[in-house]
């Protein structure tokens, strides 16, 4: 038995190829716009890699998972490279800022040590 069928119009055809296109433009726009995000500060979103984190950026990820341990714990910072501009106490965190010297340059990070360590890049004053 021959079953004749009639093939859709090509007008349908392009509009699926459009569609197709807008969802690809979309998705590049998208991961653009995330990606410049996750680049501004890639150790306080957590993903120190290539292509958002440079090697300044991959060595404060380093030198803040070598002092984590003593913030954590409240002790003394005796770290080459790391100086303790303030500490506060506040919703049941402490609060360290501090400023470090990585690749040859000076970055101020504030690190939040409740149940979590969390840390954000602040400016440095």
């Amino acid at each position: 038995m021959l079953v004749l069928t009639e093939r859709g119009s090509d007008r349908e055809g392009k509009r699926r190829r459009i569609a197709a296109l807008l969802v690809v433009l979309g998705g590049l726009i998208g991961s653009f716009g995330v990606g410049s995000v996750l680049a501004s500060d890639p150790i306080g979103y957590g993903v120190p890699i290539w292509p958002f984190a440079d090697t300044a950026d991959r060595a404060e990820n380093a030198l803040l998972t070598q002092i984590v341990p003593a913030v954590r714990s409240n002790l003394p910072l005796d770290h080459a490279g790391v100086q303790v501009l303030r500490r506060t106490n506040a919703y049941g965190s402490a609060f360290w800022t501090l400023k470090l010297q990585v690749d040859g340059e000076t970055r101020c990070r504030e690190v939040a040590v409740g149940l979590n360590v969390t840390s954000r890049r602040v400016e440095c004053s």
